[in-house]
């Protein structure tokens, strides 16, 4: 790399790029368990936390009434946690303390996650029957469960600011965060659906309470006929069952409850890897959180400049009501109650489904991901988000028609992968074939743009610190969580809007052994497709509004350059920012030069031409990413009396024509794959 191009390039190690979106993973590692946190309240709760085997007996009004509260306890903590994020993030743009800007964040959001857990499902058992104090316990320990989270998540999106500054490392972003996605909330739910030792020592099993009037109740015969047709191991059960009067009816939740065992084992290991991602996500950041990569040396903002970041800051203000509006919609379409709606109610084999699925949406991800990471890397996030919008919105056109065609009478329109009748046999039909495809694609594509605009977070951070000269990543990052939070918390009212009341008949959303309804199909369409792809369209008009990217960003990156090194010599941040103002002003050693591609054979620069996509994308989505003249066309060097030594040694080998040759032609060269196996890279 050549002394020149460091001034204009913040470039990650290859190790540090691949680790630090472990921090995500750190988070998610909770973020998937929380989803636990209403079954222990239903066993603290309500007193069954001693409970052998899993089979808890309680009053229906009680054990509604805490499964009601956990459910609603949960968004309502979402939109406390997304309050407190500016809060948080306005802390961590002042903080600067030895141990850097984002560590500390990092290692006390950590070990507040890990408190919160310890409190709510360890320590709370010393609280015994005392009720009012299991209930202080559940409380106090969600809350510190918030602000740890908050603590934590904040950093993935501010840390990347001084991580690097190159857009193709951070459209990496996407690929490592892909794989600490599966070490986290995949691993997660693999451990805790069936992952662990045996049923027995885990105390998963049911939770079963006396049925109200139009509960819909079973009677204790038919409940132990329901298990022993599910080859469910009734022998452990007897001395509960014998508790039950025989001529009442009862409500059974299968797989609901999780006994004091079960998290004796959870916990640990979701404390232990979640540390361990941290451990790798700190040692990632270790070398770049330091005073040199934090952008420019501003005063930090106040609460009363937030209001003027998102006023002024129109590219965030797109960013986040296009994310907000995706995630939304991705959490009802992906959520238990539209999974149990089309697997179970619909496809009539949700077992035999949902986890089959799952993992070959994985696969069409992982392709997705490369593919997506490559595009960003090459052309810009926003280039990327924007495809694969178009082709997330496009295979679910065809989604949307499978959904329509579907006939509950009629098995050829029914998803089905493999038989157990007369032994084990694969039963794919031409509709699975084609749904497969479809949707695989499409949830590729769609979690593709989900991922891509955490590191355009980044972006909208470097073009704050353009615009208004501060530097403020905490809270760029933390206003982007609040809007995203607060939209998606939402995600209830829409299930219960879209399922419950439309559907006839459905007293709540459904489960595993609710049967198909009128009504279901159309429910399903709508969350399932409909919700995605209005929001998808919403991103796409967001991203012809949003201009931080090709030429622009060039633009952000390198006026920003240039003034933090005037800054760093002495100069005022204001007089900095009225001497340079666009690209043309910028001194050529700051502007970020792209990396051409080489045919290693000839020598020849390789000119692409203009694809179909190209085509498309240039017509519909750069008009806003324009700039006024040619990079340092219109130079302005730095005052001889702001130039720092390492500034001054460059200017002067300038002069000599000593450094000249290597800013014209930059160190770094693609080769063209296509014609040789030999590339050279000059990092």
């Amino acid at each position: 790399m050549s002394s020149t191009e460091s001034i204009a390039v913040n470039r990650a190690k290859g190790w540090q790029v691949a680790l630090f979106p472990f921090n995500n993973a750190a988070t998610n590692m909770y973020f998937a368990f929380y989803n636990y946190f209403v079954y222990w309240a239903v066993l603290a709760l309500t007193g069954s936390v001693g409970t052998a085997i899993g089979g808890v007996v309680v009053s229906s009004v009680l054990a509604i009434g805490v499964s009601t509260f956990a459910s609603l306890f949960a968004p309502l903590m979402r939109v406390f946690d997304g309050i407190t994020d500016p809060v948080l993030g306005g802390m961590m743009d002042k903080t600067r303390t030895k141990l850097g800007k984002f560590r500390p964040f990092m290692i006390i959001g950590n070990v507040m996650l890990a408190v919160s857990v310890l409190l709510m499902m360890f320590v709370s058992r010393l609280a015994g029957d005392i009720m009012w104090l299991q209930w202080v316990f559940y409380i106090v320990s969600y809350i510190i469960y918030v602000l740890g989270y908050t603590c934590q998540c904040a950093v993935t999106k501010a840390g990347q600011t001084c991580l690097t500054n190159d857009p193709k490392q951070r459209s990496q972003f996407v690929i490592w965060n892909m794989i600490g996605m599966i070490g986290s909330i995949v691993l997660v739910n693999v451990m805790a659906g069936g992952g662990l030792p045996n049923e027995a020592l885990c105390q998963k099993g049911m939770i079963i309470y006396e049925a109200g009037v139009d509960a819909g109740g079973m009677t204790v015969a038919e409940i132990i006929a329901e298990l022993t047709k599910n080859n469910v191991d009734i022998s452990k059960y007897s001395d509960m069952f014998a508790t039950l009067n025989a001529d009442s009816t009862y409500v059974y939740l299968r797989g609901a409850a999780y006994g004091s065992q079960f998290y004796d084992i959870m916990v640990p290991f979701v404390i232990g890897v979640s540390a361990i991602y941290t451990v790798m996500a700190v040692a990632a950041i270790w070398e770049k959180d330091k005073p040199q990569f934090w952008g420019v040396a501003g005063e930090p903002a106040k609460i009363k400049d937030y209001i003027g970041i998102i006023k002024e800051n129109k590219e965030i203000r797109w960013l986040v009501l296009s994310s907000g509006l995706n995630k939304l919609a991705s959490t009802v379409a992906t959520s238990g109650a539209v999974a149990f709606l089309l697997y179970g109610c619909l496809m009539g084999d949700y077992n035999g489904l949902y986890i089959p699925f799952y993992a070959l949406c994985f696969v069409f991800m992982g392709a997705f991901f490369l593919w997506g990471s490559k595009t960003a890397g090459r052309k810009g996030q926003k280039r990327g988000v924007a495809q694969f919008t178009m082709f997330a919105f496009l295979f679910y056109i065809g989604v949307l028609i499978m959904l329509c065609i579907y006939d509950p009478a009629n098995a050829a329109t029914h998803l089905s992968l493999f038989s157990m009748d007369g032994g084990f046999h694969l039963t794919i039909n031409a509709y699975t074939i084609f749904f497969i495809i479809l949707y695989g694609c499409g949830y590729g594509a769609f979690n593709c743009c989900d991922n891509l605009t955490i590191p355009m977070v980044a972006d909208c951070t470097d073009y704050e610190t353009y615009r208004s000269g501060k530097y403020v990543p905490g809270i760029m990052g933390t206003i982007f969580s609040l809007v995203d939070k607060l939209i998606s918390s939402l995600q209830t009212l829409l299930l219960q809007l879209f399922i419950v009341v439309l559907v006839p008949g459905l007293n709540a959303l459904p489960g595993e052994s609710t049967p198909y309804m009128d009504g279901m199909q159309l429910s399903c369409i709508i969350c399932f497709c409909v919700l995605p792809m209005l929001a998808w369209a919403i991103t796409t008009f967001c991203m012809t509004r949003y201009g931080l990217s090709g030429k622009k960003l060039q633009e952000v990156q390198a006026v920003n350059a240039v003034r933090k090194a005037a800054v760093n010599g002495g100069m005022t941040m204001e007089e900095a920012m009225r001497t340079w103002q666009t690209i043309d002003q910028v001194p050529d050693m700051f502007v970020l030069k792209h990396k051409p591609r080489i045919n290693k054979k000839t020598g020849e620069v390789i000119v692409e031409k203009e694809n179909f996509l190209d085509k498309i994308y240039n017509k519909i989505f750069t008009k806003r990413e324009t700039v006024s003249g040619e990079p340092s066309s219109n130079a302005v060097d730095i005052p001889e009396e702001f130039r720092t030594e390492e500034i001054r040694g460059l200017y002067e080998n300038i002069g000599k024509g000593d450094v000249s040759e290597t800013v014209a032609a930059p160190a770094e060269v693609e080769t063209d794959k296509s014609q040789t196996t030999e590339t050279t890279d000059g990092e």
